[in-house]
This record gives structure tokens, sequence and C-alpha cells, in this order.
């Protein structure tokens, strides 16, 4: 393998011209984080007025020729970055009224954005990018009119970059002319790079992978993506440049296009890895012999292509499925979970990514909805996800490749079920001391108390209510919070300590609607018949689970409503509310959670 290093400087890169092939990321620096960052790095090592500056390395770029020019294998973020200087410098200087030796300065970066072609009669950019998200933009930049075109993300952080990068130079601007010009000549000769030359993209991709393994830290999805490229054969290249694509796009729907390490860690524990594979580890991993095996991207590496873009598919449809905050999407189990484990957790995808391909909506959601019941439990124990995630990656192994529900259920009746029926007593004893902040954020606790009203809907043929109906109630404190004129009686507590231990126990609250909640706050008060007029409200709410709390309440005769009351889970009617009341509730939620969060449909006592 023929490599060719040389350390440049800035100025020197005009002997070159690059391109950044339209398969490479697009442009993903952030001004307040990476451009920041290159900015403050180069003013720590730059000193004004001083006449002797040291040099600052900057890192390296891999190149292979084509033509008269060189492809960008890797560092084109950080190259993209000097253009955008380059930029920016010239167009502060341009305006100036400059004296013969600040003009050459001008010049100079004039001519190292671009320069005529005497042979191509054509005007040729230092740096040209030809993915797709880059539209010309800049092109423009460099040779003007100011763009106006279409705005992509990578053109929003390209033009961000410019402008902290121009108001930053501004600064130096500010101090008069000649400063920032001594910081043009810095920027052009004293900020090196190594320009490392390769003989051909294959080789190239082999340095690209082992500046990773020596901790240089690249990204992995970006190294699996130029190992298949490097794989390739015939056709396969441009077959697997539109997965990629399609594949980033995918990342960019979950809001995770700068971010695929998460994406690719769970793919690959969901589908071919045994037990936890950690971020550091992935590429590692990938090119190890059972890597290899596994993935068969030497001999098929556009079967991998594929299989990533399906995955990575799934995966933002189930983000995105997550994230939705009300009713009306395809996996409506998925959306529950994110109610159920907060909207921003991800484990429960280990899982969902596992399961063919090809797998209808209606298989994923079956499997979703055994996972919520298992989240529910594993909250309420308050079992940590760590505890729990090296199991979803060996149960993961179970459900790879299936399709069908009656597969999913047995693969849960050997794995979720038991791990969750050996802690079923510890659950009980759990849920009896629960309070109301152990389901908390609140959006979590009105879930959890609407999940169970459904329950109680459904057992009386009455339409369940939404989610987004449910997350717009107020949770109701039964025995208030804050009585009136801070009045206790003693029968209810000996002292506020006590009091607070009643108030917050999961069977002191429920759900009520915000207009009957404004009503029922005028009967705050501990004396008289408060918790009989609490009572003749909670008859008015269009909750099955608030109206039970009235103990006259009732609908016909021999009614499913009627019946219900008398059911364990909806025995809540009481004339009246103290310790006791507030246990024997806690004890009938219990019954009614083990009724609303089954695996494969039977109660988890079953």
């Amino acid at each position: 393998m023929e490599i060719k290093a040389q350390v440049h400087n800035i100025s020197k890169l005009k002997d070159y011209y690059f391109l950044v092939p339209d398969y490479q990321r697009e442009y993903v620096w952030k001004m307040d984080d990476q451009v920041d960052q290159f900015l403050a790095d180069i003013a720590n090592e730059f000193e004004p007025g001083a006449r002797e500056q040291s040099s600052y390395f900057i890192g390296s770029i891999i190149i292979v020729k084509n033509g008269d020019k060189y492809d960008v294998i890797d560092g084109q973020q950080r190259l993209t970055t000097i253009v955008l200087t380059m930029c920016a410098l010239r167009d502060l200087l341009k305006d100036q009224v400059m004296d013969a030796r600040q003009t050459q300065y001008f010049q100079s970066i004039d001519h190292w954005l671009s320069s005529f072609d005497i042979e191509t009669n054509e005007v040729q950019v230092r740096l040209e990018l030809q993915y797709e998200e880059s539209k010309g933009f800049l092109l423009q930049l460099i040779q003007g009119p100011p763009w106006s075109g279409d705005e992509t993300a990578s053109i929003q952080r390209m033009r961000e970059a410019y402008v902290r990068i121009k108001e930053h130079l501004g600064q130096y601007l500010d101090a008069g002319l000649e400063a920032l010009t001594e910081y043009a000549r810095y920027f052009l000769t004293k900020i090196d790079l190594v320009v490392i030359e390769s003989e051909n993209l294959s080789s190239a991709l082999k340095i690209f992978e082992t500046i990773n393994q020596r901790g240089a830290g690249l990204n992995a999805m970006d190294l699996v993506k130029n190992l298949l490229f490097s794989k390739a054969k015939g056709n396969e290249f441009s077959r697997i440049k539109e997965k990629w694509k399609d594949l980033t796009s995918h990342l960019q729907r979950a809001g995770e296009g700068d971010s695929p390490l998460r994406f690719l860690r769970y793919f690959l524990m969901a589908r071919h890895y045994e037990g936890i594979l950690r971020e550091d580890e992935l590429y590692k991993w990938i090119i190890s012999p059972k890597g290899r095996e596994r993935l068969r991207y030497e001999e098929a590496p556009y079967d991998l292509a594929v299989e990533l873009e399906k995955g990575a598919r799934r995966y933002a449809d189930l983000v995105c499925a997550t994230e939705l905050l009300g009713d009306g999407g395809e996996y409506p189990a998925v959306t529950r979970i994110g109610f159920m484990n907060k909207v921003k957790s991800r484990q429960h995808l280990i899982l969902l990514l596992a399961l063919d391909h090809t797998s209808s909506a209606s298989a994923i959601n079956y499997l979703a909805d055994q996972i919520e019941s298992f989240l529910f439990y594993v909250n309420t124990l308050g079992i940590q996800t760590k505890n729990y995630e090296r199991q979803f990656t060996q149960w993961a192994a179970g459900l790879r490749g299936l399709k069908s529900e009656a597969d999913i259920a047995t693969v849960v009746d050997a794995t979720l079920r038991p791990y969750l029926h050996d802690k079923l007593g510890e659950f009980r004893q759990r849920f009896l001391a629960l309070r109301d902040n152990d389901y908390h954020p609140l959006y979590r606790l009105r879930y959890v108390l609407g999940r169970m009203e459904n329950t109680l809907l459904a057992e009386c043929n009455i339409p369940e209510k939404g989610l987004r109906y449910i997350d717009g109630l107020q949770v109701e404190h039964i025995l208030p919070q804050t009585p009136q004129g801070g009045v206790i009686p003693p029968a209810l507590a000996a002292n506020l300590a006590e009091y607070e231990g009643h108030v917050y126990r999961l069977g002191n609250v429920t759900l009520l609607e915000s207009v009957i909640n404004q009503a029922v706050n005028k009967h705050n008060g501990l004396g008289g018949t408060w918790f009989a007029d609490k009572q003749a409200e909670y008859a008015k709410s269009g909750l099955l689970s608030t109206q039970l709390l009235d103990h006259t309440f009732a609908i016909g005769v021999n009614t499913a409503v009627n019946r219900l009351s008398a059911k364990p889970g909806a025995n809540f009617r009481t004339a009246q509310w103290d310790s006791q009341a507030i246990a024997q509730r806690q004890a009938a939620l219990m019954e009614l959670a083990l009724d609303t969060w089954r695996l494969n449909h039977r109660r988890l006592d079953a």
C-alpha cells in the first residue's frame, strides 16, 4: 500500500483541488459546538502582536487522487470549516481600504478559494461538495452571488457556521485592520494539518479504519459505511450509496441524523450480537472474526446495507411512535410505552428491532403491548434500566426473525413472564406502599390512572378515553394537600407528617376534569360533610373510576357499571374517607393494575 503523508499549512493547500464525494456524509458541525471549539482552539494559540507565533496542529485529512482533483475520504468537516473561514476573511477584507501588503493578503485568500484554470477554461474552487444536501451552497459562497436556493439542514449549518466565524473575526477587525491581517497571516501560515494521500479508495478506507482503532474517535457509523463501499463490487457501489442515503434520511426523521450510534448499537444487539455492546466497541466487534461471520459484509456488502436500511426505517417509525403525544399512529402500543417509560426512552427498541423485517404492524404492536406491561411492572418495582437492558439483549435473540403473534407469545411466556412472575410477591408489597410521585413525571401518573380507567370502561363496553384526553386531565388528591385553615381532625392524623403520609399515597389520587377540579377545591375543609360534598362533584365526572368514588353512584338496574362496582378492582365506594379507605382503594387499584397490564392476555398472577 503506497501512502504519502505530508504536513502542510493552510496556505499550501492551494496545491490541491478537493472533492467531497456524493456518498460522504453532509456537513454536520454545529456553530455552538464544533465550530466554536474550532475558533476557540485557534484563538488560544494565536497571540496578537507577538513577533514569533507557535504553530497549531489541527488534524489530518485523507485523500485519493481523482483525475486532476482529490476525493476527501476523511476530514471533510474540518476542511469545509477551513474554507468557510477563508470566505469570512475574504469578505471582511474586501470592503476595507488596504495598503499594498494588506492587499496581497486579500488576493492570496481570494486566489486560494478559487482560480482560473487555463486548460479547462473554467474557474476551479478549492473545495467542491458533491453530496446532494450541499446543493451548490459552498460554490456560491466562494463565487457569489448570495445563496437563494433550497435550505437543507446541511446548508443551514454551513450558513450558521459562516456567520459565527465572520462575527468572531469581526472582533479582530474592530481592533483595527492590521489585527485582522495578522490573524489572516497566522491562519494561513501557522495552522498545520497532515495530508495523507493514498493510492486508491480501498487503501484510504484502511487508513481511515486504522486511525479510528488508534483512538481518534471517528464515528463508527461512518466506518461501517466506508467498509461497505470498500467491499462493493461492480454496480454495488451506487446501490449501496442509495441505500445509505435512505438510511440517513430515516435517522434524520428520528432526530438522530447527527448521532447514529444508538441506532447502530441497538440494531446489532437486536439482530446479531449476543449481550451488551458499548458504543466504543461497535466497530471493533464489526471487524472481528465473529462480526465478519455474522454480518457477511465481505461477501455480501449490499445485503448488509439493505438490512441496515430496513432496520433504520423501523427504528425511525418506532422512535416517532414513542414520541407521539396522542392517538392515531400506526403503533399505538409503542406510543403507550412512551407514556409509561418516558418519551425519550429507547430500550424497548432492542426487542422490536429483532422481529423479522416483514413483520406486520399488528405483530409489532402485539410485542409492544407485552413490553409495555413489562415496563409497568419494572417501573413499579423501581428496577433501573441498566438492570433489565441485559435481559432485553438476551431475549432479543429468541425474537430474531419472528413475525407471527403466536411465535412472539411463546417467547414472551418463556422470558418476560417468568422474569416478572418471580417478583410478583415483591410487586404486591411494593404497590400497596406506593406514593403518587413513584409514577412521576406527572404525565406518567396521569397515564397509569387513565389506562386503568380504560380497563373499567372496556369492562362495561363503554368507549375508551384517548391519550391526549387523559394527558389533559388533572390529578386530584381526595384528602387535600393543603386543608383549609391547616386544620387536620385527630381522627384523620395525629400530626402533619402522618397526614401527608396519607395524602400522597396512590390510593388517595384520582383523575378529574379541570372544571370539576375547581369546584372540588372549594371542599378542602376537613370538617362537616367535606367528603360527601366532594363525592357529589365526583359523580359529575366523565371518568368511571372517579364516579365510583361516590358510594351512591349508580346507572340503571343491574347494569354493567353497577355490577362492576362489586369487583375487587373497582371497589372504590365508601361513605367516609380516611387512612383505611385509602388503603382499601390502593388494594383495589392493585387488582385493577393486574387486570390492565397483562402478558399474553393473562394476569401476571394467573
